[in-house]
């Protein structure tokens, strides 16, 4: 008898839990066309209309640039208080809050140095759980980072000492380390830059690096630690960079803006996280649009990206990727599927309640 309504209970619970409401599911469906969008743009914090893309556009989340700490502790509190929708909030701070505060927080060595130390996963792990710590008292709720980039180019303008080293293995490791350490510290995770920046000798935030290599090659190196960390569960968000990739996309066309490299994110490697683009202010991207973070913004969208990051045309990319919605260009349902992602990072987060 006891067994019987023990397995009961258990048949009830079960069935209570597939009956709750799913409040991702709910907020979405009282969501209109726009706000939909509008929930896909991360915002530079300095916008100078920052607080009416919060309350009267309904952006999905902001990121923290170079700052102070009085600032953050007053801004984000007063978005938060505007935001329809709980914010994403964001911040690239790979060698801890130092990179973007300006005072009042220690700087923590760069990945290329604590791959160098006696102990480096060790390390990799501290250093990430204290910045981890750092940014969530600062009320972050995510870090755009461990690089997972290999740094095979000596003369690369933009990776170098971001990078945790020249062997795949070892990045993974110690990028897994760091990623490990935020989640301690109560943060999410970022791997970056997709499908792999470290062989390059162009600058992308000035110009379009190109990665000629091979599949193999590419799958023996670049793509080496984003397989490992997706297999692993490692990181909530993967970074598409803006560089092309011939062996992916035979088009040359930007990885962050590439349908056939965002799919074999997807498909292929089995990423079901969130997908941000790098920022879509550089030149990299922009530079194939006369100088326009619109069209980018929204090829980036129609490829798969579901996170846009630091625009400058904020409302200028909600109206038109709203207008493709609404003339059949994109289907709404993959929409939604981008705003259940974006919001269930959320959920994790805290910011929004199971």
């Amino acid at each position: 008898m006891k067994k019987l309504s023990r397995i009961a209970s258990l048949l009830f619970i079960v069935l209570s839990s597939a009956c709750r409401p799913d409040p991702v599911s709910e907020i979405i469906a009282g969501m209109s066309l726009r706000d939909k969008v509008a929930q896909l743009i991360v915002a530079h914090h300095y916008d100078p209309i920052i607080d009416s893309l919060v309350a009267q556009d309904h952006i999905g989340g902001v990121i923290v640039m170079v700052s102070t700490r009085a600032e953050v502790d007053t801004l984000l509190p007063k978005l938060q208080s505007l935001s329809k929708i709980p914010l994403f909030t964001c911040i690239d701070a790979e060698w801890g809050a130092s990179m973007r505060m300006k005072q009042d927080y220690p700087a923590y060595p760069r990945a290329m140095a604590i791959g160098r130390s006696a102990d480096p996963e060790s390390f990799s792990r501290e250093v990430g759980r204290q910045t981890g710590l750092e940014l969530k008292a600062l009320g972050i709720a995510a870090n755009l980072a461990p690089a997972a980039d290999v740094n095979t180019n000596p003369d690369n303008p933009v990776i170098g000492s971001r990078s945790f080293g020249d062997s795949p293995e070892k990045v993974y490791r110690l990028a897994a380390s760091y990623a490990d350490g935020l989640h301690a510290g109560g943060v999410l995770a970022c791997a970056k830059h997709f499908p792999g920046h470290g062989d390059t000798s162009v600058d992308s935030h000035k110009a379009l690096p190109v990665l000629l290599h091979d599949r193999a090659r590419l799958d023996s190196v670049e793509l080496y630690p984003f397989r490992r960390l997706i297999e692993e569960g490692k990181v909530e968000m993967v970074m598409t960079g803006h560089l092309s990739v011939p062996a992916l996309d035979p088009t040359g066309t930007p990885a962050s803006i590439s349908r056939p490299i965002n799919d074999f994110l997807r498909d292929t490697l089995g990423f079901a996280g969130v997908i941000v683009t790098d920022g879509m202010n550089m030149r990299g991207v922009t530079s194939l649009f006369g100088g326009s973070d619109i069209p980018g913004s929204v090829e980036a969208l129609k490829a798969g990206a579901d996170l846009i990051l630091a625009p400058v045309s904020c409302r200028g990319i909600i109206d038109a990727f709203t207008a493709v919605v609404e003339s059949g260009g994109y289907p709404e349902g993959e929409l939604d599927k981008k705003v259940y992602r974006v919001l269930k990072l959320k959920q994790k987060s805290g910011l929004i309640q199971n």
